[in-house]
């Protein structure tokens, strides 16, 4: 791993984003599964170099991180909640939503994974994972499919980076 800053990472994401290179990133928390430290970590994996770059803070990554899943995901992974969707997330994903819902509705920080099928993270290789961590119930939501996830993506990411800390 590579240690750098989360500006680097962000040029980083901005230039493989253009150059169509593999990528995606993470955003760890404190207590996270994935998450062997106590600070936030902000993670960049290059899937064409196999090159992963990793920054530290004690503060979520939340501009960094809702400029990268854009870069990555497009602009319309972004859509407000109140926005028209013409499609319906999946059943595991409307159940996360509705966790994450209360969660926000209480003030709680909450976080979810999108793991890529080549992410070093993801059991389920050659799949897209998303994990979503309710360490209130201690339970883990998962959704598992062959392909990207776009509207799923669409409802989780948004509620995601509209939260308050």
């Amino acid at each position: 791993m590579i240690e750098t800053t989360a500006e680097d990472i962000r040029k980083l994401a901005e230039k493989y984003s253009k150059n169509k290179t593999k990528w995606h990133f993470h955003i760890l928390t404190p207590g996270c599964q994935l998450n062997t430290g106590n600070d936030y970590v902000l993670i960049l994996e290059n899937g064409t170099d196999n090159k992963i770059f990793i920054c530290h803070s004690n503060t979520p990554y939340m501009n960094t991180g809702k400029e990268l899943v854009q870069f990555l995901h497009g602009k319309d992974v972004m859509k407000n909640e109140n926005e028209k969707k013409t499609t319906r997330p999946s059943a595991q994903v409307e159940k996360l939503l509705k966790r994450a819902k209360e969660l926000s509705n209480q003030g709680m920080f909450w976080h979810h994974h999108m793991l890529f099928p080549y992410c070093k993270f993801n059991k389920n290789k050659g799949k897209w994972t998303i994990i979503f961590e309710d360490k209130e119930k201690n339970e883990i939501i998962e959704s598992i499919t062959d392909t990207e996830p776009k509207t799923d993506l669409q409802y989780i990411e948004a509620l995601f980076y509209s939260q308050k800390k």
